[in-house]
């Protein structure tokens, strides 16, 4: 008997976010393509359309609360914004397509990039998943035709080194994770899918899906990660909203499909290949459904739960899996972009956390977070031309593993790309006398790449494109003039991926590799149970100095200081909790004690400094510490001065202690 499979994340749970953890406060432009999400999201920050529409809004991902006017606006775009995307090879990198057909890049919050993609307005944008610098554009010539072009903006803005026509118009786009396959959906309700790396645009051609959907209605299509399964959504002719799981392997009919409410609102898929699990938002509507996605499940695409959202959507995206909470079981986080939650109130970004259910979390639970997809490009453009194989670089999510797995993978994915720096990379740049900085030219493409690109495609009327610190780039033109300069030399090109973030050796020295955040930052902790706690402690002194602490916890024993004359201090053994004795050891050191110390090296020796100047050792006996207990009297050092007021044993050197006084 064969078992069915289920996916173990179906029992995962969803609710929204406390208001403390919002966005708010956004004034918004909600108008978009049909293939915008609505909103983007980074390692580092959140981008949404600003109002006017031809400029993005860039909001730090680790400062919610009311956001208002406290956004970094990124500017550049002569046309209204229709989509916007950002990098999975690369934190604060986000591209924007207008309805004047050019494309807008920014680095580091900085305009880098600007060119003119296509005639008429775009559709869609996308950065290549596994190559730097690589990006896919969209536009409808047409009622009834569009075009695909992929650009490699790290080497020539004017040409695109592939495009192709699609029948019947272009809704969106979508790139196969592993960087091999493209496939857009079109408005007959068909998905195609091409093979870029092929040199002609008919020989590219790899496959066309049925028309599952209705034509004529909005369409979207998404790659389930690396897999060869695609997800796509329409409407039926009764104005259904679907969804289809496709293998690309059999195009004739779908794998699976879902059927949600009627509605004529474009429904947004989003799918985490880690979980397999399937997200869909639709814009106007306030729901959120999550399905099963695994094409090997025993129900594919059945629908495992849904959140109900205070305000209509209007974008949606998924966190990258490095800042997810993961020692809370958070599997995966969605962050909503609703319209106005009340009277006065503008546009808020809303996260909602996926909780798998977990007897405890206080250990990572493996089973739950695979190795996901790190931050970095997986291969050269001239490798992915040539058709080679790629392994996509994984990294832990494990945190107390995350910070050296991706240090690992920044050494070994820099080195395998090194060897396709050209020559002259390290030259210094003759316009602006400053050096190429090795992780800008380790992805500057070799002059032999140059040439396979002006082999593939001739040029069309392009653009002055001006950038510093690339000396490898040959983007030239004279037709539309748009020209955008930099004059802060500081600024690196779109491709510098800081692959090289590694710290430089300063003689024998050693840094530790740079993260972007605390390798203990989902620290927690927990009480004992009540069994081991210590009890019944009396007479424990609360006026103790605030300079020291009142109690001193050694390998074998536990030093309190108890109120009295005489300045006592009780001692009994750690290996025994439970209720202590009425009258526990006590050490009477023969002035009120103002710090006590346990010598790091003799655990059998406790240090008391009183009030007048005396600093004494004393050896606890190895018998029960009840009662009248006698303690030998080590040592006594009288300290010339008026008052001691702390008492430290040296960590590494035997017998030394240090004193303050005053």
């Amino acid at each position: 008997m064969r078992l069915a499979k289920f996916n173990k994340y179906r029992n995962a749970t969803a609710s929204l976010a406390t208001r403390e953890a919002w966005y708010s406060d956004l004034v918004l432009d909600a108008s978009d393509s049909v293939s915008a999400d609505g909103l983007a999201i980074d390692g580092h920050s959140l981008y949404v359309k600003a109002t006017g529409g031809n400029s993005l809004q860039a909001i730090d991902l680790n400062c919610p609360g009311k956001v208002g006017s406290q956004t970094t606006t990124l500017s550049g775009p002569a046309g209204r914004i229709v989509d916007w995307t950002t990098a999975l090879h690369h934190d604060n990198l986000v591209a924007a397509a207008d309805s004047q057909g050019s494309v807008t890049v920014w680095q580091d919050r900085i305009q880098t990039v600007t060119f003119d993609a296509h005639a008429s307005a775009c559709v869609s944008v996308r950065f290549h998943p596994t190559v730097a610098g690589v990006l896919a554009t969209s536009a409808n010539s047409g009622p009834t035709s569009g075009e695909v072009r992929l650009w490699n903006v790290s080497a020539d803005t004017q040409t695109p080194f592939w495009h192709t026509n699609v029948d019947n118009g272009i809704d969106s786009i979508s790139i196969r994770g592993d960087g091999q396959l493209l496939a857009a959906s079109t408005r007959a309700g068909t998905c195609a899918i091409f093979d870029p790396r092929l040199a002609g645009s008919i020989d590219s051609v790899v496959g066309v899906t049925a028309a599952f959907h209705a034509a004529g209605r909005p369409t979207r299509v998404l790659w389930t990660g690396e897999a060869p399964f695609l997800i796509t959504t329409g409407q039926s002719k009764m104005r259904e909203r679907s969804a289809a799981l496709w293998d690309q392997r059999n195009l004739a009919k779908p794998l699976a499909s879902l059927q949600l409410q009627p509605s004529t609102k474009t429904l947004i898929p989003f799918y985490d290949e880690d979980t397999r699990l399937a997200y869909f938002a639709e814009k106007g509507d306030v729901i959120i459904h999550w399905a099963d996605g695994d094409p090997s499940s025993a129900t594919p695409l059945a629908q495992l739960g849904s959140v109900v959202l205070p305000a209509p959507i209007s974008g949606c995206a998924l966190l990258p899996k490095p800042q997810l909470g993961v020692m809370r079981g958070e599997i995966a986080r969605v962050h909503a972009v609703v319209e106005s939650t009340g009277a006065g109130q503008g546009a808020a970004i809303v996260p909602i956390p996926h909780i798998a259910p977990r007897r405890t979390y206080l250990d990572f639970h493996s089973d739950l977070f695979p190795d996901t997809r790190a931050p970095l490009p997986a291969q050269s453009f001239e490798c992915w031309l040539d058709q080679a194989p790629v392994c996509i670089p994984k990294m832990a999510l494990d945190p107390a593993k995350s910070a050296d797995s991706l240090a690992g993978l920044r050494r070994t994915y820099c080195s395998l790309l090194s060897r396709y720096v050209p020559a002259d990379a390290a030259e210094p740049a003759a316009d602006h006398g400053s050096r190429a900085e090795p992780e800008d030219a380790m992805l500057n493409p070799p002059a032999e790449s140059e040439n396979r690109l002006s082999k593939l495609a001739s040029a069309p009327a392009g653009l002055e494109v001006k950038q510093h610190n690339m000396p490898s780039a040959t983007a030239t033109a004279s037709v539309n003039k748009r020209t955008v300069e930099h004059h802060d030399p500081k600024v690196k090109p779109v491709v510098a991926d800081q692959l090289a973030r590694i710290p430089a050796k300063q003689g024998s020295g050693w840094k530790l590799p740079e993260t972007d955040h605390a390798r203990f930052k989902y620290l927690e902790g927990f009480a004992y149970r009540p069994t081991d706690h210590f009890t019944n402690l009396l007479n424990v002194n609360l006026r103790f100095s605030q300079q020291n602490d009142p109690v001193r916890v050694g390998p074998k024993h536990i030093a309190v200081s108890l109120k009295g004359a005489g300045g006592q201090v009780g001692v009994f053994c750690r290996d025994s909790p439970g209720r202590v004795p009425d009258n526990p050891a006590t050490i009477a050191h023969g002035a009120d004690v103002v710090d006590i110390e346990l010598d790091p090296f003799d655990p059998g020796v406790v240090a008391t400094a009183g009030v007048d100047g005396r600093l004494q050792m004393w050896r606890v006996p190895d018998i029960p510490l009840v009662g009248e207990v006698t303690f030998e009297l080590e040592e006594y050092i009288h300290v010339t001065a008026d008052r001691i007021h702390q008492v430290r044993f040296h960590p590494c050197a035997r017998g030394v202690v240090a004193v303050l006084v005053s």
